[in-house]
């Protein structure tokens, strides 16, 4: 028999075949004697279809499919259960994994139709859904939403995303976090991205002549405009989002930093940046050579403390020591 199904549903169509016929079966084995309509209604097809499944389940799989006129629906006349492939411990997994991710599009026009997905799944696959999810929540937490915005953006996200179907320009009113200014700006949208929980959009400013990265939580208002746009050929969104050591992107350059034997313990067990290099030092500490926003690389080394130290570029070093100095007049000139 698995053989046969690997064979009947070859096709990506008749895999998605696979799921109306599941479903069909579990209804009747209910044991509530469902009719044609109830069944077309259930399934989203015509009566006709229906018919067409009913006489599939008994023709291809044997199905004992029969029917009560008394009660004026079908059953099955001994037990009998659909040859779904059975699910392994990593394919389960794995759906819940999906469903953990799916948080992320919550307060989006995408929340309702996912989890549209997930009631069906359970529809479908009962078993797995239902016996274990509680007790996989004690074991794993596979997505974590470090950051929640404010400010709803479901409205704002649903603009965006049918800009960017059309592939038609935006009029935003936008918020700039460093100055607060509100200026109103044209923009080709390209792709939009969740970073810790927070969304994003990329696309072409008009005003700065450049790629610049929004967040949706900081647009007040979005204008859908009648001209289109053309995203240009080479334009990767992946690459693009690489770039960023975090999230900076724009100026880029080379930084060294130095760390101590005790924090490089946890620097050389991670890849931190596609284009990070790593020496090691003999005292038991390594430097850090990074392509990245200087800015980013400048907050991140802060927060490692004593345990980190800019070596160059001379300017961002620069920049550091004076961060520090301010930082010692807060913590200790007040006190004297």
């Amino acid at each position: 028999m698995v053989e046969h199904l690997e064979k009947f549903f070859a096709s990506p169509a008749k895999r998605s075949l696979l799921f109306r016929l599941y479903c069909l079966t579990q209804e009747i084995q209910e044991g509530s004697f469902p009719d044609i309509d109830r069944l077309a209604n259930l399934l989203e097809v015509s009566r006709r279809t229906v018919y067409r499944y009913l006489e599939m389940l008994k023709d291809d799989f044997g199905a004992p499919i029969a029917f009560d006129r008394k009660r004026g629906g079908y059953f099955f006349t001994e037990h009998w259960v659909f040859p779904f492939p059975e699910l392994t411990e990593g394919e389960v997994l794995s759906l819940f994994i999906l469903v953990s991710v799916l948080r992320q599009f919550a307060n989006t026009p995408l929340e309702a139709p996912l989890q549209s997905l997930r009631k069906k799944l359970e529809k479908f696959l009962p078993s797995p859904f239902k016996t274990t999810p509680e007790h996989l929540a004690m074991m794993l937490s596979p997505f974590v939403l470090v950051l929640r915005p404010r400010v709803e953006v479901s409205k704002v996200f649903g603009a965006l995303f049918e800009a960017i179907q059309r592939r038609k320009r935006i009029r935003i009113t936008y918020q700039s976090i460093s100055s607060g200014e509100k200026t109103i700006r044209d923009v080709e949208p390209y792709h939009l991205y969740n970073f810790e929980g927070i969304w994003y959009l990329c696309g072409f400013c008009r005003l700065r002549g450049e790629l610049r990265d929004f967040a949706l939580d900081r647009i007040e208002e979005v204008t859908i405009l009648p001209e289109g746009f053309t995203i240009p050929p080479d334009f990767d969104p992946q690459k693009y989002l690489s770039q960023a050591f975090r999230m900076f992107r724009g100026k880029v350059c080379k930084v060294v930093v130095r760390f101590d034997a005790y924090q490089a313990r946890w620097i050389r067990e991670r890849i931190w940046h596609p284009t990070q290099k790593i020496t090691e030092l003999p005292d038991g500490g390594l430097l850090f050579e990074v392509e990245a926003n200087p800015e980013e690389v400048k907050r991140w080394v802060i927060g490692y403390g004593s345990h980190a130290e800019i070596v160059s570029p001379p300017a961002l070093r620069e920049e550091v020591r004076k961060e520090v100095q301010k930082m010692f007049a807060q913590y200790f000139q007040s006190d004297m």
